[in-house]
């Protein structure tokens, strides 16, 4: 059984490693900074390397009793132990372009379920938290998901059009998602469900994800007061899928991609 965890505590070392973190990063983006492509294909800068190193030490130094796994030293969630996941630069070819749009996502798990996130952008001035029975701020004012209950005045962001491209089967999946809601926008990475916690968007989805890149998120999200799943309403975690909403919405959702959930072909 895992041990009880103190939430409050642990939000707050959470955000001053965030802090940190913030400040090491943003001395990589100011100068500008080289990638280089790793065995799957995604890119990796000394400013990821660095940040998550910088974490670890953190975390490991403040909470002892704590498993730490990240997106480039690696390691995974293990059972009966609390479990941070890092991902030092969540939007790294954004990071690499100048975009500002790139956060550090801390996230702590337990027993399967993220139950601290703070997803720090400092180049867009952004620092949101959550932790479950405390509810989600941005900035460290609380926030809250949106009312729209219905998806034709719904807005939904996505991670980008390429997995939906795959096959025409996919690609008609989502022609007929963006024609049953009001608007859709390609916010994209940690952004998308962001929004959708402060009531700005009320729908997210993407896919090809891993567990250090929604834990957070889904924190923030759930703590607001919305919902974060696999696309067939399972099991966020390990699912490489992301479903976000503000809840209201969420059945209906699930209804639709739950078709789309297999591999393209």
């Amino acid at each position: 059984m895992t041990p009880a965890v103190d939430l409050a505590a642990c939000r707050a070392v959470a955000l001053e490693v965030a802090a940190e973190a913030d400040a090491l990063a943003l001395r990589w983006f100011a100068g500008g900074v080289d990638a280089r492509a790793k065995a799957d294909g995604s890119p990796v800068t000394q400013a990821d390397l660095q940040v998550e190193a910088l974490a670890r030490d953190r975390l490991a130094a403040a909470l002892p009793a704590h498993a730490v796994a990240g997106e480039e030293q690696g390691g995974g969630l293990e059972p009966g132990v609390p479990t941070w996941l890092v991902d030092p630069i969540d939007g790294t070819k954004n990071f690499v372009r100048g975009v500002p749009v790139w956060a550090t996502l801390l996230a702590l798990v337990v027993d399967g379920e993220p139950v601290v996130g703070v997803v720090s952008a400092p180049a867009m001035g952004e620092r949101w938290d959550g932790a479950a029975g405390l509810g989600a701020r941005r900035n460290g004012e609380p926030v809250q998901v949106s009312a729209v209950a219905a998806l034709g005045e719904a807005h939904l962001a996505h991670g980008g059009l390429a997995w939906f491209r795959r096959s025409p089967r996919h690609w008609a999946l989502f022609g007929d998602l963006v024609d049953r809601v009001a608007r859709t926008r390609g916010f994209g990475d940690f952004w998308m469900h962001l929004l959708v916690a402060g009531g700005m968007v009320d729908a997210a989805v993407e896919r090809d994800v891993q567990p250090w890149d929604v834990a957070a998120p889904a924190c923030v999200v759930t703590a607001a007061g919305g919902r974060m799943t696999a696309w067939d309403g399972g099991p966020l975690l390990g699912s490489g899928e992301a479903l976000t909403s503000n809840g209201r919405l969420h059945a209906d959702l699930v209804a639709h991609l739950a078709a789309g959930a297999g591999p393209a072909a």
